[in-house]
């Protein structure tokens, strides 16, 4: 019999104890405390009779128990309770991406010091198993990119903007209704979840730790219909995606950002809050993973086999080759690599704009692709209204010069995405 501490019961632990009582695999897991933040509050999802305590050494330090489960959230608090869980030999099982994104590099030192095995496949992507295929399945592959869809919140809204031609704010409010938003989005919308989970996947892909804080990071807070509608006319799909790619250079290039897709990509298709991401390897070519990538049922199932897996014996132990302790990578310069673009700008309703947009577009030796100008109420040149062009290949470092320039002369962009090709 394996004994576990659990460490919150929120929403996911509650799924996870559920499990434990009811799925027979679990049958030899035995949960003998919760570490709780109020005993007070009711907790309608744990069963009467189970031990809870605010007090994290009735977890850590216990000699009864072989595994903790850390399901609190947040950072510098936890990764107390996990370093003291850890060097006292226990195994540590989390979900806690921010934990891994940020302190990864020391909580796996720490693991591997006292050889105690650490589970995270719920960290990424819920239910969809991309730690386990990484750390196992390809393991003897040379991964040479992967590109997922890792954020279900921003991938209901835009699927929902595609199909019903509803409006960002509408569907943020029915996202938020149903619970897949939170009344603050910021988290989601921005960017900030997906470059987390980008900085854990390009680590364990590309085999050296990436500071999430170094990976250049934007969401789709700033979209508009007309966005998706534009794109889709020019055959492609927008997604926020979260890439990680070898440059020439061996170096990585790695970005979260919303994406003109073409509608033939494997990601271009997912749908609602699902998440998937797409593995490109030398050996075997292209793999796509796909599932629900959030709620209590698929993170809990995660959260299961990381705990069946330790308790079997199959628990990995770090070793001072593990990704997150291994090195640092070293990533490419963003400001250099070459592509197309897709802008919304916000410009003067008066004679002579687009020929001095196209000027500052000639200056930084950027071609222009495409060039719509939306039809909007007569405005007399006293308002800014939507200018949307597309450009050839180019720099991101030219594009820059160029919309710093048309700030200087108190104009704005609105939405800069990139376009990717088949």
């Amino acid at each position: 019999m394996t004994t576990i501490g659990l460490a919150g019961a929120g929403t996911i632990g509650s799924g996870l104890i559920g499990l434990l009582n009811t799925s027979p695999a679990a049958r030899n897991l035995r949960l003998k405390a919760v570490l709780v933040r109020d005993l007070a509050r009711p907790r309608p999802g744990i069963p009467a009779g189970t031990p809870l305590t605010t007090c994290c050494g009735e977890l850590t330090d216990d000699p009864e128990i072989d595994i903790v489960v850390e399901l609190l959230g947040g950072v510098d608090e936890v990764f107390g309770v996990v370093s003291r869980a850890l060097s006292r030999g226990k195994a540590v099982v989390t979900a806690n991406k921010n934990l891994l994104a940020e302190r990864g590099p020391e909580l796996f030192a720490l693991a591997a010091k006292y050889k105690a095995p650490v589970g995270f496949e719920a960290s990424v992507c819920a239910g969809i198993p991309i730690i386990r295929t990484l750390q196992e399945a390809l393991r003897a592959d040379r991964i040479t990119s992967l590109e997922g869809i890792v954020n279900g919140t921003t991938n209901y809204l835009l699927t929902r903007m595609s199909e019903e031609r509803a409006s960002y704010q509408d569907c943020l409010a029915d996202a938020q209704r149903l619970g897949l938003a939170e009344p603050d989005p910021d988290y989601d919308v921005s960017g900030k979840d997906a470059v987390c989970k980008a900085g854990i996947l390009a680590t364990l892909a590309f085999g050296a730790y990436v500071d999430f804080r170094r990976i250049p990071a934007s969401g789709i807070d700033t979209l508009e219909l007309e966005d998706v509608r534009q794109a889709e006319a020019m055959g492609y799909r927008i997604k926020l995606v979260a890439a990680a790619r070898r440059s020439a250079d061996d170096r990585l290039d790695a970005e979260v950002a919303a994406v003109l897709l073409p509608l033939g990509h494997p990601l271009a298709s997912i749908r609602m809050e699902y998440n998937a991401v797409l593995i490109e390897g030398e050996g075997l070519g292209k793999v796509l993973l796909s599932g629900k990538g959030a709620g209590p049922a698929p993170t809990a199932m995660s959260l299961l086999a990381d705990l069946l897996d330790i308790a079997e014996g199959r628990g990995r132990i770090p070793g001072v080759d593990h990704p997150f302790i291994a090195g640092v990578s070293a990533l490419g310069n963003r400001q250099a690599a070459l592509a197309r673009y897709y802008l919304r700008l916000s410009v003067p309703d008066r004679p002579g704009t687009l020929a001095h947009v196209a000027g500052l577009f000639a200056q930084h030796d950027i071609s222009i692709a495409s060039v719509v100008q939306p039809e909007v109420p007569d405005t007399a040149g006293s308002a800014l209204v939507p200018l949307i062009l597309t450009t050839h290949s180019t720099t991101r470092g030219r594009l820059d010069l160029v919309l710093a320039a048309l700030a200087t002369a108190g104009w704005r962009r609105s939405v800069v995405l990139r376009i990717q090709e088949d």
